[in-house]
């Protein structure tokens, strides 16, 4: 739905009706646009295949909150541990490849949010980085994929291929080894608490602080760091 979904509807838009969205709104704005709606249809499809698929009711996928105040801690003391190893991971794979003469590429998301000058496209971008992505895939990548993984491999297996799953559809070379260790942890905060408030709190904290680095970094720090 996303590499080839969008594209082709907005193609069939433009042959029906004229109307070149992206010219129109901005690419950043449709693209954001497109991809919450696509958010959106697949969580209500996994809530669907886990209701009418399997009867199950959907606070099965971890979304419950029963004892979150003691899960948001508990996410947020593993991040502040892990965190230091996620950004040394991320200066080393700089190190090498810059070391065999290979400049790392940034993500997409990040180079569109450095050149995008709308401050309302801007504050959508931050919205969909801050909320809306992290519950989205956590309740895909953890909620649903690692609870059927976990049913064929045992605990240790189903930690790493969630996380492994994770960091390839981000689709980065340059950034899997540092997406791979959140997902790692991300993974491992779900089948410990059995919920997905641990995981989502990581995930956005992780996002927050991503961002307000790269917005300080796109107004303040540019000429200096």
């Amino acid at each position: 739905m996303m590499f080839a979904g969008i594209p082709v509807f907005l193609y069939i838009v433009k042959q029906i009706s004229g109307l070149d969205l992206v010219e129109r709104f901005g690419q950043n704005t449709v693209f954001l646009s497109l991809s919450l709606v696509v958010n959106i249809l697949t969580c209500l499809y996994i809530f669907n295949i886990v209701r009418t698929g399997y009867g199950l009711p959907v606070v099965s996928l971890g979304l419950t909150i029963r004892d979150w105040k003691s899960d948001v801690k508990t996410g947020l003391k593993h991040y502040l541990i892990i965190l230091p190893v996620i950004l040394a991971s991320g200066f080393i794979v700089d190190f090498v490849l810059r070391a065999f003469g290979i400049d790392p590429e940034q993500q997409n998301i990040i180079n569109n949010l450095l050149r995008e000058d709308s401050s309302g496209v801007l504050a959508f971008m931050v919205f969909f980085g801050m909320f809306a992505a992290p519950i989205v895939e956590e309740i895909l990548f953890r909620g649903f994929m690692q609870s059927a993984v976990r049913i064929i491999y045992d605990k240790r297996q189903t930690i790493f291929i969630s996380g492994f799953v994770f960091a390839l559809i981000h689709w980065n070379a340059h950034v899997f080894l540092q997406i791979f260790i959140l997902g790692l942890l991300l993974a491992y905060l779900y089948e410990k608490t059995g919920t997905l408030v641990a995981s989502i709190t990581v995930h956005v904290c992780h996002n927050t602080t991503t961002l307000v680095f790269l917005i300080s970094f796109k107004y303040f720090l540019k000429s200096h760091v």
